[in-house]
């Protein structure tokens, strides 16, 4: 079963080791440029629910083909499709999880990031 969209490349999401799901976020982008993001609002306290806001049916942006395509070329380089599904710092106690899930040539994987951050992540964190 697949964990993205039908026709998405990548969701990327960023949910707090902690108690402070304020500045938890996702997004999805799509070969097209259309990205959707959606952030907690805050106004939970339930850290149990990293995501109280659904994605956006309408597009927040639409990125330009060529981000798109370094998008693509970050996951190619760092060899996403064949990365372990769990990667973490074992003497770290806050932070972050970032999840990444992406399909490139019809094969998918997704790695849960246990604050690390090897490529492709410091590129995908600055998409906004």
């Amino acid at each position: 079963m697949s964990r993205l969209p039908q026709g998405a490349l990548a969701r990327f999401q960023v949910i707090n080791r902690g108690k402070n799901v304020a500045g938890n976020y996702r997004w999805v982008l799509y070969p097209d440029g259309r990205l959707f993001m959606a952030q907690n609002s805050g106004r939970g306290k339930d850290a149990e629910i990293p995501f109280d806001t659904d994605l956006p049916n309408e597009p927040t942006k639409h990125l330009p083909k060529e981000m798109v395509e370094q998008v693509e070329q970050q996951l190619r380089e760092s060899d996403f499709v064949h990365q372990p599904a769990y990667q973490q710092e074992p003497n770290t106690e806050d932070g972050d999880y970032v999840i990444v899930t992406a399909r490139l040539d019809g094969v998918e994987n997704e790695v849960i990031y246990d604050a690390v951050s090897p490529p492709p992540v410091p590129f995908l964190w600055r998409i906004e």
